[in-house]
């Protein structure tokens, strides 16, 4: 019930935003490392194949002109149990409580609004990913049986709403995002709910360091 409430919480505070119009004076000309962590949900029938464990997440918010939208880079690293429901023709066995990992690279654009230290905002954007599962390979006068893996590359398009609240020079933040594979998995189409929260830390004098350093 609770991650429920807390979509209930994120509409209300996004519909909330929109009717404000406070000028974003936190995010102005910044770049902040954000820093998550929490779990990705499979949704409908792949949830047979793939359950929940801890995931995280690293990315850039960087601030664009106009300081209401900004850009969102990410990397999800989604960790799921999985368990075959298909059998495949190279293996004799099919597995169960395995491990399959989600690596997606993110590149999103999203718009936000302040409300005092609070902000909210929303991103969408294009992605790719690579997509481990495991099989078990059997060797019978071994006795033994051995892990492999196999690995697909995907496109893939992610979105999302969160908030961030200031405190001292970072952020906490809390969002929620919706993750589709245009590859199938286990002859399933892949959607995947994720909760993260974690800390997004100005890095602004770290660029502008290096920028100077390097002449611009």
């Amino acid at each position: 019930m609770r991650k429920y409430y807390l979509l209930i919480w994120f509409l209300l505070a996004i519909g909330y935003a929109v009717a404000q119009s406070a000028t974003d004076s936190l995010h102005h000309r910044k770049i902040y490392v954000t820093s998550g962590m929490g779990w990705g949900f499979a949704l409908g029938e792949t949830n047979d194949v793939l359950q929940a464990k801890f995931s995280n997440s690293l990315g850039l918010d960087i601030s664009l002109a106009n300081r209401h939208y900004f850009l969102y880079p990410s990397i999800d690293f989604l960790t799921f149990r999985y368990n075959q429901q298909v059998s495949d023709s190279g293996y004799p066995y099919d597995l169960d409580r395995g491990r399959s990992n989600f690596y997606i690279l993110n590149l999103a654009g999203g718009i936000r609004k302040q409300l005092g230290k609070l902000n909210v905002y929303a991103f969408a954007g294009p992605g790719a990913g690579v997509v481990v599962e495991p099989r078990a390979a059997v060797s019978s006068p071994a006795s033994k049986v051995t892990i492999e893996t196999s690995t697909h590359l995907t496109p893939t398009l992610r979105g999302g709403a969160g908030a961030d609240y200031q405190i001292g020079g970072f952020f906490l933040f809390i969002e929620t995002g919706w993750l589709h594979n245009f590859r199938h998995i286990q002859q399933r189409p892949v959607n995947v709910l994720s909760l993260y929260g974690g800390l997004k830390t100005d890095v602004t004098k770290l660029k502008d360091n290096v920028a100077r350093v390097i002449g611009i």
